[in-house]
């Protein structure tokens, strides 16, 4: 057996095949598992004391799977996320959603063991376009304090909508992100800000930096 562990979460079986070759290749053991057993296997994982646990989130609609996602799966170990496609917007969410690095199903496997390699080298691994954009946000983004008393008050859906107002998304552009009406945006943020008892952006800024 090997001593580091490549955990799949919620991968389609036709890929499980694809994985079990790439972590063989990388000399890691392959655990296939679900989001609603993935706490419970990293545990088993970690209690091993291996060398390095990785777990590899299969997100086939990236922008509303995220919301799904245990927070607490994110407080230990390295997390990479396996998407249908990517592009810079998206990284750049995933970098703030907790990820270490992303991979597309078109890359090739030589491109995904380098992406593993490095993440598990202690390195982040996405596009540089979409690093450069994070570091450039986060001067007026503000870091999360009272964020967590907002996501123990939202909805999944709210939550999503949250991180896309934060990261500077107007409606329009948060309808399309999450392939939703304008309307709909709006009565997401409406509830956000009645339950947090708040009454525009700006104040949600200051709130979330707190």
């Amino acid at each position: 057996m090997f001593s580091n562990n490549l955990l799949i979460v919620d991968f389609p079986v036709l890929l499980h095949g694809q994985f079990q070759h790439l972590a063989n290749l990388i000399q890691f053991n392959l655990i296939p598992t679900s989001a609603s057993d993935a706490l419970s296997e990293l545990s088993n994982a970690s209690s091993l004391e291996n060398d390095t646990n990785i777990m590899v989130h299969y997100l086939e609609n990236p922008l509303q799977d995220i919301g799904y996602l245990c927070v607490e799966l994110f407080k230990n170990d390295l997390h990479i996320a396996f998407c249908p496609a990517l592009n810079v917007e998206l990284e750049v969410i995933l970098i703030s959603s907790g990820f270490h690095g992303a991979i597309s199903v078109d890359d090739d496997i030589a491109h995904q063991i380098q992406s593993i390699k490095k993440v598990q080298d202690g390195e982040i691994s996405f596009h540089p376009k979409a690093v450069s954009k994070y570091i450039l946000q986060r001067k007026r983004i503000p870091s999360s304090g009272n964020r967590a008393k907002i996501l123990a008050v939202t909805t999944k859906k709210e939550q999503q909508v949250l991180s896309l107002i934060l990261h500077g998304l107007t409606n329009e552009e948060m309808a399309k992100e999450l392939n939703i009406s304008v309307n709909t945006v709006k009565m997401h943020v409406q509830n956000i800000y009645k339950k947090t008892k708040i009454k525009n952006r700006g104040q949600l800024f200051a709130f979330a930096a707190g």
